[in-house]
């Protein structure tokens, strides 16, 4: 049973409180990217930030089609579920160069935040 339906049930008995809590506010100053997880990959797959910036990526999966169930942060080993049609941040700062890539946890779905 995937998050959202355990949401449903939960609601159903009265414990809803648990699943519609708002996400943390994002840190200050931090601009937030959002990204639709698509049955073909991520929508913006690629996007800029300059160095030492803060960053909120918004994840929201939008169909069951695909491997876009989970969410894998390599380089902050992060690793979280992307419950269907439930937005799920990810704070991060920018280095001074490269990219922070992203992928699904099958690794099929690649994107990355790159510093311009």
């Amino acid at each position: 049973m995937n998050s959202s339906r355990i949401c449903l049930a939960l609601a159903a008995l009265g414990f809803a409180t648990a699943c519609n809590k708002p996400p943390p506010p994002p840190p200050d100053g931090a601009m937030t990217i959002q990204v639709t997880v698509g049955a073909s990959g991520y929508t913006p797959a690629r996007v800029t930030a300059k160095a030492g910036e803060k960053v909120r990526l918004v994840f929201t999966r939008k169909t069951d089609e695909g491997c876009g169930q989970q969410l894998v942060v390599p380089s902050l080993e992060v690793r979280k579920d992307l419950p269907l049609d439930t937005p799920v941040p990810v704070d991060l700062t920018m280095p001074a160069k490269g990219e922070v890539a992203f992928t699904c946890g099958m690794a099929m779905y690649e994107g990355a935040v790159v510093v311009q």
